[in-house]
């Protein structure tokens, strides 16, 4: 097992050239602190945490925060603080994801239950989520504090509600078109309309959170389409189930759009059709994000951008 020493920090110089690097100094800094009063012997959710963070990641949810901060007037001290947070739920979300689907590797490393034991992987993940509350806290603009805390809480609670939705549906029934949008809504469509959310909030334009998380939304169930697409033969060639009540057809019950597609007679190319839905919702979220003020949206805009072709190289 690391401890607290076994993790190496980035090198001051280094974390002075970009936001990013800057970002992950001060997550691991929030975590240490906690633990300060025993180096020698760091607690063991604080090593898996510090473990699970230096993993790496894309940060997209930082990426998304730090821009839209940036664009909308926001001191770097408080874009900074809104990106921590988002990106420690984020993370927090990922080690219980890990440990509800039994997934024994995230990022090419072992996962953080696989590693450390169950129990110690539901500790760090919950060390994570009071950490980014505790990174939102950090915020200079204290009148808009609660404001932030309770759409926080709104947004982890619908992952929340997502994730039950996902892991309570019966293995022997297949999945179906709005279960599967919902659970992209709610798991992943939730924790991406933070950041941008987060940034609106404390520079005054709260008219706008509508239009922000429309936009992650529709990124989301794109952004799942174009998994299902590539994890498709991989997911048709699993033993299917045999029929019953509640799946009289039998077949696959795995939640992933070309699968269910395909169980529709009426479809005749499932991936034709799940391609054109994913492109459907990402002129959605551009759509959406064209409309947010001072260009707050033009990292996810990219993003959009970038699926897009993505998405039509698929065969």
């Amino acid at each position: 097992m690391k401890t607290q020493s076994d993790i190496r920090s980035l090198p001051k110089s280094h974390c002075s050239q970009t936001p990013i690097a800057a970002l992950e100094q001060h997550m691991l800094n929030i975590l240490r602190n906690g633990d300060s009063f025993d180096t020698l012997t760091p607690c063991s959710a604080v090593a898996a945490a510090l473990y699970h963070l230096g993993t790496g990641g894309q940060r997209i949810r930082a990426v998304l925060a730090l821009h839209a901060g940036k664009h909308l007037g926001l001191t770097a001290q408080d874009t900074q603080a809104l990106a921590a947070a988002c990106e420690l739920l984020h993370n927090a979300s990922l080690i219980h994801d890990d440990l509800h689907d039994r997934d024994t590797h995230r990022r090419g490393q072992p996962s953080v239950w696989h590693k450390f034991g169950d129990e110690v992987a539901i500790c760090a993940g919950d060390l994570l989520i009071s950490a980014a509350y505790l990174a939102l806290s950090q915020l200079a603009n204290v009148a808009r504090v609660p404001a932030l805390f309770a759409l926080m809480h709104a947004r982890t609670a619908t992952a929340i509600r997502g994730q039950c939705a996902d892991i309570s549906r019966p293995d022997n029934r297949a999945a179906t078109i709005p279960e599967f949008k919902n659970i992209a809504l709610t798991k992943s469509g939730a924790l991406l309309s933070l950041p941008t959310e987060l940034a609106l909030l404390p520079a005054g334009h709260d008219g706008a959170l509508t239009r922000a998380r429309e936009a992650a939304l529709a990124f989301s169930i794109a952004y799942q389409i174009h998994d299902d697409l590539a994890d498709a033969d991989v997911d048709a060639a699993r033993k299917p189930h045999r029929a019953s009540a509640t799946n009289p057809i039998g077949g696959h019950t795995a939640c992933n759009v070309v699968l269910i597609l395909q169980s529709d007679p009426d479809c005749v190319n499932a991936k034709m059709e799940a391609q054109q839905m994913g492109l459907q919702q990402l002129a959605v979220a551009a759509s959406a994000c064209a409309d947010l003020p001072f260009n707050s949206g033009g990292a996810l805009c990219a993003m959009c951008s970038q699926l897009q072709d993505k998405l039509e190289c698929l065969e």
